[in-house]
């Protein structure tokens, strides 16, 4: 129930999806949000908020096995095949410093059904935000 007071109301849903696991790098934040509508349509249908947030530095905490083998297995397989890797060659993270930005809420109204003009609106002001915090 998204519609729970306090802490127990709280959701977080993480947007990211293969693109950015075998496109990740330590080197360069990149994210991969001009497809990733579903959750506003989501926000929208059930009158909850959305609040922006970014870690920088969330890319360097583990190292990810790339190639087009394990991309082209994860998409077939609709999970991620791969191996990842931190501190000590483990998966544990490496104790990179790691900034967390949070964004201003977005004032989502409730939509029972969202037409395709709503959610895009809303995807757009939530990819504003964004890169507002990004830059």
């Amino acid at each position: 129930n998204f519609k729970n007071e306090g802490i127990a109301g709280c959701v977080v849903l993480y947007v990211g999806g293969m693109a950015e696991l075998f496109q990740s790098s330590r080197d360069e934040e990149r994210l991969y949000l001009s497809k990733r509508k579903g959750f506003i349509k989501l926000a929208l249908r059930e009158g909850v908020e959305v609040c922006p947030v970014y870690f920088f530095g969330n890319t360097s905490a583990l190292s990810i096995l790339k190639g087009s083998l394990l991309t082209y297995l994860s998409r077939k397989l609709q999970i991620s095949v791969t191996i990842i890797w931190g501190r000590f060659g483990l998966p544990i993270p490496r104790d990179d410093k790691i900034m967390c930005v949070i964004g201003r809420p977005l004032g989502i109204p409730h939509i029972e059904n969202p037409s395709d003009a709503d959610v895009n609106k809303w995807h757009s002001k939530y990819c504003s935000e964004v890169k507002r915090i990004f830059d």
